[in-house]
């Protein structure tokens, strides 16, 4: 969806989630979602099947966007950073700017054998924090976690810094759009939803993958229901039989869908998110944060 098939939106504001593949295949299982905030909460108006390699071009056809959630590691461990920089006998990296910098110099080759010499799987302060614990950028097992983390880096270097802001690592401005690490399970966790078992790639699971992700879908367009104080700045979540289908049939879709109602949320109670720097943890400068709601109180009749 262009600019100019939601120009009858007029100036509503918008916000976007991508769930990012660094898979081979073209297009690859990577889905962008966009919603419409407005006086009802954030309706989901598009989600399709780009690919990593049209999602720069994807979100430079979309109507403005106040924030994008995107679920893919914005870095990797500070040791082995550090590690990367001495190997190639560079001064130790003293942000996440020069780090990826230095990264668009080397091949995915020469990153995963870097990898591979380090000998250890590293976690980022923000993985460890996070509940549930997020898997490690440099885990190679299944699902492999090196490629989205390379690629996702070098798309985030490319973009345009007139028009972006990334998330710890540049202050926020309201003239450019804010991008956020999401992790999604994190998100349904931090509202006591199902987080696990609603993926699988085996066939014989299809079935019941679906239907924890339409009990999900239902909870999640549900929050504000229960009354809850808690959760009145929270908005409202909704989208279309067609979407919600997508999103039902794909895992990688709902995904998709989780870390743009993230953003929305994000953009709208901020307050419900941690500060990256409130740990006094530096270590985010070059390993980035995942933003997630986990501020939140939420009673334990959602789960209904």
């Amino acid at each position: 969806m262009t600019a100019k098939n939601l120009d009858f939106f007029g100036s509503e504001r918008f916000v976007a989630g991508v769930d990012f593949s660094g898979a081979k295949g073209n297009p690859n299982e990577t889905w962008l979602a966009i919603g419409n905030l407005g006086s009802l909460g954030v309706q989901i108006v598009d989600l399709q099947r780009v690919g990593s390699h049209k999602l720069t071009a994807q979100i430079a056809a979309s109507p403005p966007l106040l924030a994008i959630g995107l679920d893919f590691p914005f870095s990797i461990p500070v040791d082995f950073a550090q590690f990367f920089a001495k190997q190639r006998h560079m001064p130790p990296f003293q942000s996440w700017q020069e780090l990826a910098m230095a990264l668009a110099f080397v091949s995915f080759e020469e990153f995963t054998a870097l990898i591979a010499s380090f000998e250890k799987e590293s976690k980022r302060f923000t993985d460890k924090e996070c509940k549930p614990v997020a898997q490690s950028p440099l885990h190679r097992g299944n699902p492999s976690m090196v490629q989205m983390t390379f690629q996702g880096m070098r798309l985030l270097a490319g973009l345009d810094p007139k028009k972006f802001s990334i998330a710890p690592f540049q202050d926020a401005d309201p003239a450019k759009c804010q991008l956020l690490e999401i992790y999604p399970s994190a998100t349904l966790n931090d509202f006591r939803l199902q987080f696990r078992g609603y993926k699988s790639k085996e066939k014989k699971d299809r079935e019941s993958m679906m239907a924890a992700r339409k009990t999900i879908i239902r909870q999640l367009e549900n929050l504000r229901e229960t009354g809850d104080i808690a959760l009145k700045d929270i908005p409202r979540l909704s989208m279309n039989p067609q979407i919600e289908s997508s999103a039902i049939t794909s895992d990688d879709a709902f995904d998709a869908i989780v870390a743009c109602y993230t953003a929305a949320i994000f953009v709208i109670a901020p307050k419900h998110f941690t500060d990256p720097y409130e740990n006094d943890n530096l270590d985010v400068l070059i390993e980035g944060w995942i933003y997630h709601p986990n501020k939140i109180w939420v009673p334990d009749k959602v789960r209904a």
